[in-house]
Order: C-alpha cells, then sequence, then structure tokens
C-alpha cells in the first residue's frame, strides 16, 4: 500500500422510466435503477480509477484497492487533478419536483397524444416511427479528502417522435423533440404535430444548385453548431491542442449578435445543478460575448494547468467515468424575431430544418460538411423542399456569419438555440 492517498468519491442513484408507443398501443414500460460510485485516488504522482454497484464495506474496500492498483501500475502524469474544499454556499437542488413524482399514467397518455397527433398532422404521414417519453431522477453525492462533501437531487424528462409521410414512391421522415423539468411541462401534442409536418413538408425534394446561399437554421438544426461548440470550447482539449479556439481567447471568433452562455441556474433548465461532478460550485459563464471569446469549460485539472479559468465545469457520463469538462445548459443568447422575421429578413436563400453529422466535424481545425434538409426561400417565403444537399465550411466563418439571432430557445439535451440567420454558407446540390 503507498504511504499516502488522496481520494475524491462520486456516488450516484438513478432512477430510469421510459414509455414507447407504437401503432396506437403501448409497446414497453421499462423502469430500472442504478446505484454505485466511482473512486479517484492519487497516490505517488500517479492517478487511478475504478468504480463499483458493491456498496457493502467488502465492495467499497476492493474498489479502493482497484483503484490504487490502476494508479500504480500507470505511468506518472500532471496528478493534480481532484477538487479543493468549496466553501461557496449553495442549495442543494431539491426545491422542485421531480419527474419521478408524476404518475406514470400521465406519461403513457402523454405517449399516446403525441402518436395521435403524428397521424391527423398531415393527410400524407403514413406512420408514426415509435414514440418516446423518458425520464431519469438521479441523487449525487461527492466528497474529497481536501475537505468536502456535497449532495445534490436533479431530474429532467422528454418526448421524441418520427414520422414517415408519402406519396406515391416517395417516403420521408421528420422528427421532433421536447423537453421539461417535469412532464406537466412537455407539449406531447405540439411534438407529435411538429414531426408530422416536418415530414410531409419534405415530400418532393430535392437539392438545389451547387452555390453560396443565405440560411436560416432552424433552432433544433441549430443546436446540433452548438453541441459541437460546448466540444471544442473543453479546457481539456485546449490543453491536449486540439480545439479550433487554442490561443484565441480575447479575440473575436463570431459575430458582434453571438453570446454563448452555460448556466447552471437557468429558468426550467433541465440540467440544472449548484455544483459539479467534481463538487466545485458551478456558476452563469459567458464563453463568448458579442462575438469575443471569454472563457472555457474547466474541471479542476484544466483550470490548474492553464491559469485562465475556474473549475465548476467538470462532468460525468455516470459514475462509471472521469469528470470531463462539459456545460450545463449551454445555448446561445437570443434575439427578439420569430423565425418567420428571419425567412422574410433573408429573402432568398435556403431554411435548415435537419442538420446530420456536425459530430463528424474535425475539432482542431474546424472544418465541416454535413447534410441538411429544408426549403428553398423565395421572396421571403419557404417554397419547395431542399433535400440531400450539403453544407461546408469552417466553424470560425459560421460563426462570423451570423447576422441575426431569433427569440425562441429549443434545448435539446444540455445545448439550445433559437433560430439563427446565417449570411452565407458553400452548399453543395445538383
Amino acid at each position: 500500500m503507498a504511504g499516502s492517498i488522496e481520494c475524491e468519491i462520486y456516488g450516484e442513484e438513478a432512477d430510469s422510466f421510459q414509455v414507447e408507443v407504437f401503432d396506437g398501443k403501448v409497446e414497453s414500460v421499462d423502469r430500472s435503477k442504478e446505484t454505485g460510485l466511482g473512486l479517484r485516488v492519487v497516490c505517488d504522482g500517479k492517478v487511478g480509477f475504478a468504480w463499483t454497484c458493491a456498496l457493502s464495506g467488502e465492495g467499497l474496500a476492493a474498489v479502493l484497492s482497484e483503484a490504487e492498483s490502476n494508479a500504480l501500475s500507470g505511468d506518472k502524469v500532471d496528478a493534480d487533478v481532484l477538487a479543493g474544499g468549496d466553501s461557496g454556499e449553495v442549495s442543494d437542488g431539491n426545491d422542485r419536483r421531480h419527474p419521478g413524482e408524476f404518475p406514470a399514467e400521465m406519461k403513457i397518455e402523454g405517449a399516446l397524444a403525441m402518436e395521435e397527433a403524428v397521424l391527423s398532422s398531415d393527410a400524407r404521414v403514413r406512420s408514426s416511427e415509435g414514440a418516446t417519453y423518458s425520464e431519469v431522477t438521479s441523487v449525487v453525492c461527492v466528497a474529497g479528502t481536501r475537505g468536502f462533501i456535497r449532495t445534490r437531487y436533479g431530474g429532467c424528462c422528454s418526448c421524441s417522435i418520427g414520422a414517415a409521410a408519402s406519396i406515391g414512391g416517395e417516403v420521408r421522415s421528420g422528427w421532433s423533440y421536447d423537453q421539461a423539468p417535469t412532464p406537466g411541462l412537455l407539449d406531447f401534442c405540439e411534438t407529435g404535430r411538429e414531426a408530422g409536418e416536418r415530414a410531409a413538408m419534405l415530400l418532393g425534394g430535392a437539392p438545389l444548385p451547387t452555390g453560396r446561399y443565405g440560411v436560416v437554421f432552424d433552432a433544433l438544426a441549430f443546436s446540433e453548431v452548438v453541441s459541437l461548440l460546448g466540444e471544442v470550447l473543453s479546457a481539456e482539449m485546449v490543453v491536449r491542442g486540439s480545439s479550433v479556439f487554442e490561443g484565441r481567447l480575447g479575440e473575436k471568433v463570431a459575430s458582434d449578435v453571438f453570446t454563448l452562455i452555460d448556466d447552471p441556474a437557468l429558468a426550467r433548465g433541465c440540467f440544472n445543478a449548484p455544483f459539479d461532478d467534481e463538487g466545485v460550485s458551478a456558476v452563469k459563464r459567458r464563453l463568448v460575448s458579442a462575438g469575443v471569446l471569454e472563457g472555457f469549460l474547466h474541471n479542476s485539472y484544466s483550470a490548474r494547468k492553464t491559469g485562465m479559468g475556474k473549475a465548476g465545469n467538470a462532468f460525468r457520463s455516470s459514475f462509471k467515468s472521469v469528470p470531463v469538462p462539459g456545460p450545463t445548459n449551454l445555448f446561445v443568447l437570443p434575439g427578439s424575431a420569430e423565425a418567420d422575421e428571419l425567412v422574410d429578413s433573408l429573402g432568398n436563400g435556403i431554411y435548415i430544418q435537419d442538420v446530420m453529422g456536425m459530430h463528424t466535424a474535425d475539432p482542431i481545425s474546424g472544418d465541416f460538411s454535413v447534410g441538411i434538409n429544408g426549403y428553398e426561400i423565395r421572396g421571403g417565403k419557404k417554397e419547395r423542399a431542399v433535400c440531400e444537399m450539403t453544407i461546408s465550411g469552417n466553424i470560425l466563418s459560421l460563426l462570423e456569419g451570423i447576422a441575426v439571432t431569433g427569440g425562441r430557445i429549443r434545448f435539446v439535451g444540455q445545448v439550445g438555440s433559437p433560430p439563427v440567420l446565417v449570411e452565407g454558407l458553400s452548399v453543395s446540390g445538383r
């Protein structure tokens, strides 16, 4: 055994509930619970990690031994990774109702209503592709030998559905999604109606000529771009030299109308948290303000390594993983325009409803080439559908080309955006 060991314990209990509906019938109702802890240790200048679901005294002794063994068998690295004590006074997050407190019947009825709304949205919608309601309620406890222990409660839920529309031999798909802290705030019927309309309106779609077009991104579509930003604004990626934003702190990286915020206490935010997954108090951050890069997402390691920020953004996918920088509720600051106003102001161009493959963008160069579906804009109106097209460019050029942000944010998981008008993108079609 090593003479001195520092430890960090992350314990989690997560209750999940999911309903799947198809063809007017409940396909499945699943409940599950997972409880366990992850243990990170530092000994002899090395870091080790292990996790367990066995929370008996014997199981805890075994996971400590495994974490120590993993550390001692590894290479020496920057071992100052553990969070220190944080004396900030924070709420435990247990001041609102969570999804598990609501009856299962209302969630099942919501999923059935969502599918019914899909089928009645347009005569060309032939079937749903399945309606799903999902929720997670969790309790998290983080403690460390550097002198802290913190507990928080959280929960969120979502509904989603796909639709298939057809005419002749052509079939198009559409999808919609909604999320909220509690099921009573979900709009099941609107989610279903939107999915059906998004499928039906793509019928007859064809590619436009290759060229440079002004575009309006749908809010759900631009959330894919925000997801990429959440990845490349990780300070750990900057430390590794694998972010397009490396060396750009304090520089102009976007247009004046673009502001990007991470807010762990957002009104109706699904991923609100008084402290991060290392036990450090979470605070609201402007990562990009009026186009200027003001900061990165930091965990304790990256904050110390770079000396350019404060920790508080550590994120774990579960107790089975180590913490990395990640957002809570990351969103583009909205303007006041409605989506139709953005379309009208653009005049001619493309309305992008779907973006496929933004996760394949190169995080180092910022280059991307992704598929899109949507509509041609003529005279300030959405006209015929456009499909099987590709937009390409660089994330910095895209951000610099943002002319207007819309007024209503849509979230998908931890990222959200309003509709966004970009003055020009390279589009490949026919």
